[in-house]
């Protein structure tokens, strides 16, 4: 891949349709108008990125305003926007500010386009305020500014509030041909990444200088900044993470086990991408667990037809090693405005609340099962962004699978 320019920017098509799905939505939920509030911004709370970058999603969604709250109403009438200057976009024309305290200034101007729409005594879908089916995955205890949101609430006495994170997140759960397009370039510029990991990763050669290198072919072909997040340590013993540069004095070894989560943003969906990296010869123990992630990555791709409930991928995935003397379990999180899609992860094996959901064309998700030895000393996960055809899940970037081996 060589250098690119910027990403242009979606289409008013883009925006109609996300628009109308949500309308769609919010109208057999029986709303009256689906309400944004400001979100807490984590990346000033020490939180992943992942959370920090997932607080604002339904806002950029439906405005491409990296910080914005919206009252979009069911009954077809232009939304009002509130951002932090009131400078407009390609999407939005004239949105309102909410000047001053970051915080103190929200809520009245929040307040006042709820009104403005006659919502005294709607009924208002909030998001943000708990976990979704397919969004806000990691935000159990919602992530909306408190403050800003209980003047709303005292200035609306008499208006509903009810949870809107499935109704904004099940349109954010099917992507356009547009999305997808997005996804598909930052999945390359995330492989782009991997494969200057392969090229620098060599005994001796400090973890923040190959941590930088990657961040800059990443940004080189136009991704938004978004760390990696680096895992490394001798193969087979605990790893430690960063999602900042690694401390100048960490030196790569012979022997180390590099995993990672390399991340790239194009069009404001994030792609991700995994392939272990050892420098040196892979033991013989480990062949066949990475034989069968292999095996059972591909398996699992086969499963997740459209119209088909998740609980039939999980309960297969979770029983596949078991079958031939080793384990398995499901890791997979949607993708897009962070996880548009199901958060599943070994701590949440069964995933209760998602296994009625099912497949759809267009659904984007990071595939990477994790295959585990019989008494789990060794466990491997690759993967990366596929997304949903009639056929089932394929690669959006096509990898060979496995670990690298720099020798």
């Amino acid at each position: 891949m060589t250098a690119t320019a910027a990403w242009q920017g979606y289409s008013l098509a883009e925006r109609d349709r996300r628009w109308a799905k949500v309308r769609a939505n919010a109208a057999k939920a029986e709303l009256d108008c689906v309400f944004v509030p400001l979100c807490v911004d984590g990346r000033n709370l020490h939180l992943s990125l992942e959370q920090a970058y997932g607080n604002r999603s339904d806002g950029r969604y439906l405005t491409q305003m990296e910080n914005a709250s919206v009252v979009l109403p069911t009954d077809g009438r232009e939304p009002i926007v509130i951002n932090d200057r009131g400078r407009p976009n390609a999407w939005v024309a004239s949105p309102r500010a909410a000047e001053g305290d970051s915080r103190g200034s929200w809520g009245p101007a929040m307040a006042e386009a709820l009104l403005e729409l006659g919502m005294e005594r709607a009924r208002i879908g909030v998001t943000g305020l708990g976990r979704g089916k397919v969004t806000h995955g990691r935000a159990l205890a919602g992530s909306i500014s408190h403050e800003a949101y209980a003047y709303v609430l005292a200035r609306l006495p008499n208006a509903t509030f009810v949870p809107a994170d499935d109704v904004v997140g099940f349109a954010r759960y099917v992507k356009s041909d547009e999305e997808i397009a997005c996804l598909r370039r930052g999945a390359e510029i995330a492989t782009a990444g991997i494969e200057r990991m392969i090229e620098v990763a060599r005994p001796g050669v400090p973890e923040a200088e190959l941590y930088a290198s990657v961040m800059e072919r990443m940004l080189e072909l136009g991704s938004e900044y978004y760390p990696v997040a680096l895992y490394s340590s001798p193969l087979g013993e605990p790893s430690l993470r960063y999602e900042d540069p690694p401390p100048l004095e960490r030196m790569l070894q012979r022997g180390y086990l590099l995993t990672h989560e390399t991340a790239a943003v194009w069009g404001g969906i994030i792609a991700q991408e995994l392939q272990p990296i050892l420098l040196g010869r892979l033991p013989e123990q480990w062949k066949p667990v990475v034989e069968l992630q292999t095996e059972l990555y591909w398996a699992g791709l086969e499963r997740m037809l459209p119209g088909h409930p998740f609980h039939e991928l999980i309960d297969f995935v979770n029983a596949f090693g078991e079958q031939r003397g080793l384990k398995s379990l499901i890791l997979m999180h949607g993708r897009g405005y962070g996880d548009d899609g199901p958060l599943l992860t070994p701590q949440d094996k069964r995933a209760e609340h998602f296994r009625d959901v099912p497949f759809e064309v267009g659904n984007c998700f990071v595939w990477k099962p994790i295959a585990y030895s019989a008494d789990e000393r060794i466990q491997h996960s690759w993967g990366g962004c596929i997304v949903i055809t009639e056929r089932g899940g394929e690669p959006l970037v096509r990898r060979a699978p496995g670990v690298v081996s720099v020798l």
